[in-house]
């Protein structure tokens, strides 16, 4: 049976209007010992970028230098430690693609290495503040366009270590860990709504924090993630980031070294972002027409 990678598809955005193209070559102006995010045990990098036409193609790795698993002879069953000198680590690559013409990230879905993790190096090296949203699919994406006036915001996160998930969090949402930490919460549910119905919430307010909650590595925690409102017109609409959110896959041979062929994580994700181009065009051009005319009318 073939294995295949699964990826996530996001827009680069910052409050400041920043371009991230520019921010990228800011971030591989940087010598490479400095090009990453430190955590002590662990850190993250990036690594074997290539651009060409209007694409940036390259590694975000997880690097251990302590801590690591022993190794094992499969003659005798045998376990010895792993040695590695001081400028050695073991790494897990995931790979990253940004299209310049769409400003678009694709995202190679990983249990070891978020989308966080490269928006970190990025505003680190560039001195920035990008946070990615999600690309919905075309149900989704219709229905948030749609919505103009949203009156509702449900979050529910559900964990042991609940208090976590909110710590460090790029969102006022941060606030909430000691409060949960104290109480020794597992579940936390967040619904803010409106007291009239000719009020309404922030949209660029909830984007910004569903942009955050996103960029979890462990967004597994997420329970919900909705915002519900009405058109212009009066009409309901119900947006799920969750279920919603639009992904691209790519099959691999049952026999391919899909964590060490760094040549096949690249191929990969060219040919998911390929095959979700035609889709990736049509609404985000669409979107950003709208916009703009919008902005115009405005």
């Amino acid at each position: 049976m073939a294995a295949r990678l699964s990826y996530d598809f996001f827009i680069p955005s910052a409050l400041n209007g920043g371009d991230f193209s520019a921010a990228l070559i800011k971030l591989f102006d940087t010598p490479m010992d400095k090009r990453r995010v430190d955590y002590g045990a662990f850190y993250f990098d990036v690594s074997d970028a290539e651009a060409r036409n209007g694409q940036t193609v390259g590694l975000v790795s997880k690097h251990r230098m302590r801590n690591l698993p022993p190794t094992g002879d499969s003659r005798t069953g045998s376990l010895d430690q792993l040695t590695l000198s001081d400028h050695q680590s073991v790494a897990e690559p995931c790979a990253f693609l940004y299209d310049s013409e769409l400003n678009i990230v694709v995202f190679q879905r990983s249990p070891h290495v978020s989308h966080a993790a490269f928006a970190r190096i990025v505003n680190w090296a560039a001195d920035t503040a990008f946070f990615f949203l999600p690309v919905l699919n075309e149900d989704a994406m219709t229905r948030l366009e749609k919505l103009q006036k949203p009156r509702r915001f449900v979050l529910t996160v559900a964990s042991p270590q609940a208090a976590e998930y909110f710590d460090d969090l790029e969102s006022s949402l941060k606030g909430l860990a000691p409060f949960v930490r104290e109480l020794a919460g597992g579940r936390v549910r967040i619904d803010v709504g409106v007291l009239q119905k000719s009020q309404y919430l922030s949209k660029d307010a909830i984007l910004y924090t569903v942009g955050a909650l996103l960029d979890r590595l462990d967004d597994e925690r997420l329970e919900k993630l909705e915002v519900d409102g009405e058109d212009e017109e009066g009409n309901n609409y119900i947006v799920d980031f969750i279920d919603g959110q639009f992904r691209g896959h790519e099959a691999l041979a049952a026999t391919a070294p899909r964590h060490t062929d760094i040549g096949l994580l690249k191929d990969s994700i060219r040919k998911a972002f390929d095959t979700s181009h035609i889709y990736l065009s049509t609404h985000l051009r669409s979107r950003a027409a709208q916009a703009q005319q919008v902005a115009v009318a405005g």
